[in-house]
């Protein structure tokens, strides 16, 4: 007796679904293959930047970025030479290189062939700290009101301009001046690939210390505070490097920024936002700025106007009422002799 077994006959659409399962499986398998990537020795050279020689690092991580960074090493090498045995690098993936030297970390991104194909230089810096190249040249103040509390932030480029070429790490670094009763300070900073976030838990005379090193050109940073609202309060602004440019925005417009060499920009107001451009301010000059909450009795008003128009409205209704007066006046006088005619008239019908 022969059997047959019952084959289901394949679609087009299961066809096309039997296809792209299998795409994207091939598509996990080349994305697996790509980060792990294949075995190469890594060559690397480090040199001081400062005065041209061969230099050391303390350790070296080599990332894998995708969605997020992924390590692929983390050594501790010796030497201004030294070389990786079978790192797992994909040619079309990108790395991101972090080399420490005498605690700064320095950052370079790079593709996994220009890995490959030759001898990679580390270029690290001498530490100095002198705060004598250092300015701010750029900086942008937020502030936002709510019920109980001045919402800071403040938008920082420092750069650093020393020659020979340095990283700064000075033993009293920049300072940014907060208004009083500041807390919640953080600070975030860094030239790599993610920020670094501090905690600022002490403050020396009102002021915020961005303790952290300032390589080569220009580092960019996020200071935020807090501070208690009250109306009228003090604000603020400088530092004990110059600061050659800086501007203000604050929200909403119903705050009125009093200070004189404050410059409103042509879009204040719009969008609920005042933005105002500051003065330039050498080293240790603090710039006051007097911040108030325009209310409805600090509008003003042309209050004898709105008398005048009150006392107009006044003699009004006594001429109106005057003139109501005159009007009734007959009617007052004749209704009682109206009354009298009525009575005679019904006594002599009866």
């Amino acid at each position: 007796m022969m059997m047959f077994t019952h084959r289901p006959k394949r679609t087009p659409i299961s066809n096309v679904l039997i296809i792209l399962v299998l795409g994207l499986i091939t598509a996990g398998t080349v994305s697996a293959q790509s980060v792990h990537g294949d075995p190469v020795d890594l060559n690397f050279e480090v040199i001081n930047a400062t005065t041209g020689q061969p230099g050391s690092i303390d350790r070296l991580v080599l990332q894998y970025s995708s969605h997020r960074l992924n390590a692929v090493l983390d050594i501790n090498p010796s030497g201004s030479s030294f070389e990786v045995p079978d790192a797992p690098i994909s040619d079309r993936g990108k790395y991101i290189i972090t080399a420490w030297h005498k605690n700064v970390p320095y950052y370079w991104s790079l593709r996994g062939r220009d890995l490959k194909e030759k001898t990679i230089t580390l270029n690290v810096f001498d530490v100095i700290n002198s705060l004598d190249s250092v300015t701010i040249v750029g900086m942008d103040v937020l502030l936002k009101k709510t019920e109980s509390l001045l919402e800071i932030e403040f938008l920082l480029q420092v750069n650093n301009s020393a020659q020979p070429q340095a990283t700064v790490m000075a033993d009293r670094p920049v300072l940014i001046s907060l208004p009083a009763g500041a807390s919640s300070v953080s600070l975030s900073y860094g030239n790599g690939p993610e920020k670094e976030e501090m905690q600022i838990s002490h403050l020396s005379g009102g002021k915020a210390a961005l303790n952290v090193p300032l390589t080569t050109g220009r580092n960019p940073m996020r200071l935020k505070a807090k501070a208690p609202w009250t109306d009228g309060m003090d604000l603020p602004i400088g530092s004990n490097v110059t600061i050659s440019s800086w501007s203000l925005m604050a929200t909403p417009t119903t705050l009125d920024i009093q200070s004189f060499d404050l410059v409103a920009s042509p879009d204040s107001g719009q969008n609920n936002h005042l933005r105002f451009k500051g003065p330039s301010l050498e080293a240790g000059r603090d710039f006051e700025l007097r911040i108030k909450n325009l209310q409805a009795s600090d509008q003003k008003e042309d209050l004898f106007t709105q008398e005048s128009d009150s006392e107009d409205t006044s003699e009004a209704k006594v001429a109106k009422n005057e003139e109501d007066k005159d009007k009734s006046f007959p009617f007052v006088v004749f209704t009682p002799i109206l009354v009298i005619v009525l009575v005679v008239v019904a006594r002599k019908r009866r």
